[in-house]
């Protein structure tokens, strides 16, 4: 069964592995390993303080989830400047895809410096912050959870974070991304112990995967509008893929929701 201090301990090193590693080269695979973790360590933080009897917990990991939402958000920059550089190809046919394809690499070397920066102001506190953390959570060691509770944990917490959400409006159907996101780490802390809460994580992975591919476009239909002219061939194909995702991404928040 899940094991949820054993889980943090691994992800801990994973993270000062990641962080390491983005600061020698930062490779799309290698800051997208940094921002996951970094979310996953959210995702057991928020367990452990549900699951775990360890006082103040919530309030000892404060200092570290701030190290942590300044790292993915500059890990996220980059990675978008990736994904909308990557999903251009399919444009390659129009005429000024090329000219947003040069911006977006230009961009990219520059959220890249931002990240790196980032990365070098955070590595100590970050260590510092995860070492103080682990030894808070010595009484927990041993906390094991059922696959029942794990269920049970995940579905609250899902429900409460979507509570009040217009999915007629994109920022909160970004929003759900999020939470479809953190609600499957919860869960995948026992993937291996539990078909059901396999089944579970894989329905809200199949939910962010949708809204995910829809907020991509809309990115980069942001930048298109940014550097392209109004008139733009690129815009006008984006635009038209970025509505046919939003039907998408509809269906599934709403089938999501409707379980939640």
């Amino acid at each position: 069964m899940p094991q949820p201090v054993t889980v943090f301990l691994r992800q801990s090193l994973t993270l000062k592995t990641a962080i390491a590693a983005c600061l020698e080269k930062t490779s799309p695979r290698r800051v997208h390993q940094l921002r996951t973790t970094t979310r996953r360590i959210e995702a057991t933080l928020e367990l452990l303080i549900v699951s775990a009897d360890v006082a103040r917990i919530d309030k000892q990991s404060k200092p570290l989830r701030r190290s942590l939402r300044k790292l993915r958000r500059a890990a996220g920059e980059v990675r978008d400047a990736d994904v909308q550089y990557d999903l251009l190809a399919a444009y390659h046919r129009t005429p000024d895809a090329k000219h947003l394809r040069e911006v977006l690499s230009a961009l990219r070397k520059k959220v890249e410096r931002k990240l790196i920066k980032r990365l070098k102001q955070e590595q100590k506190k970050v260590e510092l912050r995860l070492k103080t953390l682990e030894a808070s959570l010595g009484p927990a060691i041993d906390l094991d959870l059922s696959g029942a509770k794990l269920i049970t944990v995940t579905q609250t917490w899902f429900a409460e974070n979507v509570r009040g959400l217009d999915l007629q409006q994109d920022q909160d159907l970004h929003t759900l991304r999020k939470v479809s996101k953190t609600a499957r780490y919860l869960a995948e802390t026992g993937i291996d112990a539990s078909k059901a809460v396999a089944t579970l994580a894989a329905r809200y992975e199949a939910a962010q995967k949708s809204l995910g591919e829809w907020h991509d476009h809309f990115l980069l239909l942001e930048q298109a509008h940014t550097y392209l002219p109004h008139d733009s061939e690129t815009i006008q194909q984006i635009q038209e893929d970025m509505e046919r995702l939003h039907e998408h991404a509809d269906t599934a928040a709403s089938h999501l929701l409707a379980t939640a």
